[in-house]
Order: C-alpha cells, then sequence, then structure tokens
C-alpha cells in the first residue's frame, strides 16, 4: 500500500515567508499612500510562494503555505493595480473637466525676454515670468 502524505517540510519556510509577505501585501493595499509598497510585498509572496510550492511538490510535502503566500501576493498585486487604475480614471476625469480653466490659466503666463547691455558692452538677457490675474 502505497502512503500518500506528507513526507517532508521542504517549501514550509519559504512558506511561511510568502504567506508574510502576502498579508502585509494585502493590508498596505488598503492604506492609500502605501500602495507602492504593497506591490514590492505583493511581488516577493508571488516569488517566495513559488519557489516553495515547487519545493514542495518535489519532495511530496504540504502546498497550503506556499499556495497561501502565492494567492495573498496575487490578491495584493491586483488591489493596488485596481487602486492605481481608480486613481489614475478620477485625476484624469477632474482634468478634463477643468480643461478650459488650466488652458486659461496657462495662457495667462507671458514670458518676456528682455536684453540690455552691462557697463562693460555684454549683451545681458533676462526672462521674466509675469502672470496675468483677472477679477471676477
Amino acid at each position: 500500500m502505497e502512503n500518500n502524505l506528507p513526507s517532508s517540510n521542504a517549501g514550509q519556510s519559504l512558506g511561511i515567508i510568502a504567506l508574510i509577505f502576502g498579508i502585509i501585501g494585502v493590508l498596505a493595499a488598503f492604506i492609500p499612500c502605501f500602495g507602492f509598497i504593497a506591490v514590492l510585498f505583493g511581488i516577493l509572496a508571488i516569488v517566495f510562494g513559488a519557489i516553495a510550492l515547487n519545493q514542495a511538490k518535489k519532495e511530496n510535502a504540504s502546498t497550503s503555505l506556499p499556495k497561501a503566500g502565492l494567492y495573498l501576493g496575487i490578491a495584493a498585486t491586483i488591489f493596488v493595480i485596481i487602486w492605481v487604475a481608480i486613481f489614475v480614471g478620477s485625476v484624469g476625469s477632474m482634468a478634463l473637466e477643468h480643461k478650459d480653466e488650466i488652458e486659461r490659466a496657462l495662457d495667462s503666463v507671458k514670458i518676456e525676454k528682455i536684453q540690455t547691455d552691462d557697463s562693460l558692452n555684454v549683451k545681458v538677457q533676462v526672462d521674466s515670468t509675469t502672470i496675468e490675474t483677472t477679477v471676477k
């Protein structure tokens, strides 16, 4: 009779590391300014989880920890991608909403170039920026 029980601890330590990185990544994904950190932890969880899963399968060991770390890493990365897409979309739509105001503000900035001669008869060019404001 063949024994199919896990016979090794191969991949378990990397699986625990992947699980920890995955948990940190998922938690950081929901903190607004730490999204890019969550991507880092998510990618590390995916890498360590894949390596641990490969080792565990080769040695007929338990694959639950590596799978959990791998899935959490994937989830953290997907959460961050969704948050970035929402943020970029909302900023883009606000910019399109206020396109005319932005164009008027940029048009009101004039750059004047003034050329003068100094006491040594050397030409000097001065750039001065003026901003026109309108009162409503």
